[in-house]
C-alpha cells in the first residue's frame, strides 16, 4: 500500500512539474506587448535658416508577435497634402527619424516667423508637417499609438536667423592613395565646404618632419578606404579590384555614395588582414545593436557605434594586441542606414612621406556658400617600396583640422594588370580594357557600364597567354578565349576582334579562377570570378568551365 501512494505521488509531482513547463512555455511564447523607445528625447540643437538636423529613435516590441504602430504630426503641424498618419508593422525593431529642415530666409513670410519642416521617415515611409515658428527654443512631442502601448518622444531644438560663426567640413577626412609604382603619381579629391553664415578663410599645407623625428616610424597603422566607384548593378555596392582579395560580402549591400551599407536585414562583410590591430571607421550608425563585431569568428564587444560618430570622428577600435599574423574580422550590418568608410590595420610601420612627394592645389581660399574641390596628388618618385603618410593640415578660424593621408609604393619590378570593365546590354556582355576604343561599338549596343570585372596581365607576363574577344552581329553575343581556335566553340557567325589582355591558362600567385557559364536559350556567354554566381544561375546560365585564371 505504501508503494502504491509512493508511485501516486511521484506521478503527480511530475505531472504537476509538466504542467508548469507547459505553463511557462505558452507564456514565454505569448508574451504581451510592450513597445518600448530609445531615447525618448532628443536635443538637434541650433538650427539656422536654410539649414536642417535630424536624429534617429529606437522602436522595439518587447514582446512576441508582431506589433504595429502610428505616429501622427504633432500638434499645430499639418502635412502639405495627403494624410497626416503613417503606420508600420514590425517584428522587433523599427525605426523613426526625424529631420527639422528650417526654409531660407528669402522663402519665409516674415523674418520674426520661421517656416519649418518636421519630416517623420520609417524605412518605407514618409511623413511631412509644416509650421510656422518664432525664433528661440523649441520643443515638439511627437505621440506614437501602438498595441503595445501609447508613447511620447520629444525633440528640442532652437530656430535662429542670425548669421553663425565659418565652419569648415572637408569630406573625406582621410585620404587613402592606394598602391603607386616608382615614378607614378596618384591624385584623390577633398570637397572643402563653409557649414556657417560667416566667410570661412582656410589654408592649407602638408605638415613638415619634427626635428630628431625618426621619419621610418612616423605612424603604426595604415587607413585603407572602402570608397569604390565600381558599379555592378543599379544601387549595388561593388567591391574595388584592389580589395577583391581583403573584401568578402555576403548579402545585399547597397552603394551610398561610393561606401558600402548593408541592405535590410543582416549583411555580411568579412576582411582578412595581417597585423597586430584593426580600427573600423563608419560614417554613420543609428545604435549600439546596428553592427555585429567577430575577430576570428569569436564576438568582439565594443562601444555603443552611434557615439563615435561625434566624438572620435567614426572611429570604433575593434581589437589591438594581435598577434602579428593573419585575422578575419567579420562585420554583420544589421541595419541598413550603417555606412561602412574603412578600416586601419594596425602594426604596419608607416614611413613620413619626403617633402614634396606631396601636393595640394589650390592651397588657400575663401568660401561662403560655394564648394571647393581641392586636388591632392602622391608622386612615388624614387622612393624605395613600402608605406607612406603624411598630415595634411587646414587651418581655419585659427583652428586646425589635420587629413591623414596614406599610400603604398610597390616594387618596380611587380607584375603589371590590366583593368578588364565589363558593359551589358540585355544579356549580352563586353569586356574591355580600353572603353575609350570601344565608345562607337558601347553607344550603338546601349551598353550599361557595370566597373571593373577582373584584371588581365600584361603581355610580357611568363606563363600567360593573349585573352581573344569575338562577336557574333546576328545573336548579340561576345564570346573570350585564350585560344584562336576558340578552343572547339563552334564561332560560325563570330568576328575576331583582338585580344584584349593577357590570361594565365594555369594558376599563378594570388590568381582566381574565371569561370565561364553559357545560356543554351540564347547562345551567349558570360565571364565571372564569382564562384555563386547567383543571379546569372536563375537567368538561365549553365556552368561552361574555367576560362583561366585573373587577378
Amino acid at each position: 500500500m505504501l508503494r502504491a501512494e509512493k508511485k501516486i505521488i511521484f506521478v503527480l509531482v511530475a505531472l504537476s512539474a509538466f504542467l508548469f513547463c507547459v505553463k511557462a512555455s505558452n507564456a514565454e511564447e505569448s508574451l504581451p506587448l510592450v513597445l518600448s523607445i530609445s531615447p525618448r528625447e532628443m536635443n538637434l540643437g541650433s538650427i539656422a535658416s536654410g539649414e536642417a538636423a535630424f536624429g534617429l529613435f529606437t522602436l522595439k516590441n518587447m514582446g512576441s508577435g508582431s506589433l504595429s504602430w502610428s505616429v501622427k504630426c504633432p500638434e499645430g503641424w499639418r502635412p502639405p497634402a495627403g494624410t497626416d498618419t503613417i503606420t508600420s508593422l514590425r517584428k522587433k525593431t523599427d525605426y523613426l527619424r526625424v529631420e527639422i529642415l528650417s526654409f531660407p530666409l528669402n522663402e519665409q513670410l516674415a523674418e520674426s516667423q520661421h517656416s519649418v519642416e518636421m519630416k517623420l521617415e520609417t524605412e518605407d515611409q514618409t511623413l511631412i508637417c509644416r509650421k510656422k515658428l518664432s525664433e528661440g527654443a523649441h520643443k515638439e512631442a511627437i505621440k506614437i499609438t501602438s498595441e503595445g502601448g501609447n508613447r511620447a518622444i520629444f525633440v528640442t531644438f532652437s530656430l535662429s536667423s542670425v548669421q553663425e560663426e565659418a565652419l569648415l567640413n572637408l569630406n573625406p577626412t582621410r585620404l587613402d592613395m592606394g598602391s603607386v609604382l616608382p615614378g607614378r603619381t596618384a591624385s584623390r579629391r577633398i570637397t572643402l565646404t563653409n557649414k556657417g553664415k560667416e566667410m570661412l578663410n582656410w589654408s592649407v599645407a602638408v605638415e613638415k618632419s619634427k626635428r630628431d623625428e625618426n621619419t621610418a616610424e612616423f605612424k603604426r597603422g595604415r587607413y585603407i578606404s572602402f570608397l569604390s566607384d565600381e558599379i555592378t548593378e543599379e544601387g549595388a555596392y561593388a567591391v574595388p579590384a584592389h580589395l577583391k582579395e581583403m573584401m568578402e560580402l555576403a548579402g545585399r549591400w547597397t552603394d551610398n555614395e561610393g561606401y558600402p551599407s548593408g541592405a535590410e536585414g543582416e549583411n555580411t562583410m568579412k576582411l582578412r588582414f595581417s597585423g597586430t590591430g584593426i580600427v573600423l571607421y563608419l560614417l554613420t550608425c543609428p545604435n549600439a545593436d546596428s553592427v555585429g563585431l567577430y575577430l576570428d569568428e569569436r564576438p568582439v564587444t565594443v562601444g555603443n557605434c552611434s557615439e563615435v560618430i561625434e566624438k572620435r570622428n567614426g572611429e570604433l577600435p575593434v581589437a589591438a594586441g594581435l598577434a602579428d599574423a593573419a585575422h578575419v574580422l567579420t562585420i554583420v550590418s544589421k541595419d541598413s542606414r550603417v555606412i561602412f568608410e574603412g578600416v586601419k590595420i594596425m602594426g604596419k610601420k608607416i614611413s613620413r612621406a619626403p617633402a614634396g612627394s606631396i601636393v595640394i592645389i589650390p592651397t588657400a581660399g575663401t568660401t561662403l556658400t560655394q564648394t571647393n574641390y581641392l586636388q591632392v596628388t602622391f608622386a612615388g618618385g624614387e622612393l624605395a617600396p613600402g608605406y607612406y603618410g603624411g598630415n595634411i593640415v587646414f587651418t581655419a578660424n585659427n583652428k586646425e583640422t589635420i587629413v591623414e593621408l596614406f599610400a603604398e609604393v610597390l616594387p618596380d619590378n611587380i607584375t603589371k594588370l590590366t583593368d578588364i570593365y565589363r558593359f551589358s546590354s540585355a544579356d549580352d556582355y563586353l569586356y574591355t580594357a580600353k572603353p575609350q576604343e570601344d565608345v562607337a561599338k558601347l553607344g550603338r549596343g546601349n551598353y550599361k557600364k557595370e566597373g571593373i570585372a577582373f584584371r588581365l596581365y600584361a603581355p610580357e607576363t611568363p606563363g600567360t597567354t593573349p585573352f581573344y574577344r569575338w562577336y557574333n552581329t546576328w545573336k548579340r553575343a561576345h564570346f573570350y578565349h585564350h585560344e584562336q581556335s576558340g578552343g572547339g566553340k563552334n564561332l560560325q557567325g563570330y568576328v575576331f576582334e583582338g585580344a584584349i589582355g593577357n590570361i594565365a591558362t594555369s594558376k599563378l600567385t594570388n590568381s582566381k579562377e574565371l569561370y565561364r557559364w553559357y545560356n543554351p536559350s540564347s547562345g551567349r556567354y558570360f565571364y565571372t570570378t564569382d564562384t555563386r554566381a547567383a543571379n546569372i544561375k536563375k537567368r538561365g546560365y549553365h556552368f561552361d568551365g574555367i576560362a583561366g585564371y585573373v587577378k
